[in-house]
């Protein structure tokens, strides 16, 4: 259900279940915690692409594996869903987007660094017109990405946006012809992977650490980062 592997410095993670468009089962999302948690611990790994086969990217969690109590019981300070997606990931992350990309396969491209995405992926939270709620921090990745305007219109609507509009609201990062999001991520992931690996975290941390500050200690925070021995 998870196949990974390698391509030089960049360590590849699919999500290998097409008869279910990628959909997420509880052993799945382990095995994908597994996986990520193997990169992140890799010295010899410098970014990490994750994507969907049979060209869909994820169609969110398996619903018949829910009802079926496949997924643990969620609460608020346990593991979400996904598994992943309740810190950033230490390392850049790329999702590669062909097809569908709903639900908690939504939450989860949000959880990557960037999003590279073929013309004819969609995204959404189609959970919430099932009355399934978000539990990978959609709403809190997704108006950060886009505003809290746009992020509104995508959670109450639960209608589908189609990668143009993706890629005009930011939340898409490189729009691409269909059957190339994978050849244009793994591009993007080296580029990444050949920056100097200090000067590079830190200027990531900074990004991701100045939500919770005021601009003046975020400013100081940057330095902090920047200046670590």
């Amino acid at each position: 259900m998870i196949r990974t592997g390698r391509h030089g410095d960049i360590h590849l993670i699919t999500l290998d279940r097409p008869g279910r468009r990628n959909a997420v089962d509880g052993p799945m999302a382990e095995a994908l915690a597994e996986a990520v948690g193997a990169a992140e611990r890799d010295d010899e790994v410098r970014a990490i692409v994750l994507t969907g086969a049979g060209g869909t990217f994820c169609a969110g969690n398996d619903l018949k594996a829910m009802a079926a109590g496949d997924f643990p019981v969620p609460t608020a300070d346990g593991p979400p869903p996904m598994q992943v997606t309740r810190t950033p990931p230490v390392k850049p992350v790329i999702a590669a987007i062909e097809g569908y990309c709903f639900g908690g396969g939504f939450e989860l491209a949000l959880w990557a660094d960037l999003r590279v995405a073929s013309t004819t992926a969609e995204f959404g939270t189609l959970n919430l017109a099932q009355g399934l709620p978000c539990l990978d921090a959609a709403t809190v990745r997704l108006p950060r990405l886009v505003g809290q305007g746009r992020a509104l219109d995508i959670l109450l609507t639960a209608r589908r946006v189609p990668a143009d509009e993706a890629f005009s609201y930011g939340l898409v990062t490189r729009l691409v012809e269909p059957g190339r999001a994978l050849e244009v991520a793994l591009e993007l992931a080296g580029a990444v992977a050949r920056l100097p690996v200090e000067a590079r975290n830190a200027a990531r941390r900074s990004v991701l650490e100045q939500w919770t500050l005021p601009e003046d200690e975020a400013a100081v925070n940057e330095a902090r980062l920047a200046l670590a021995p």
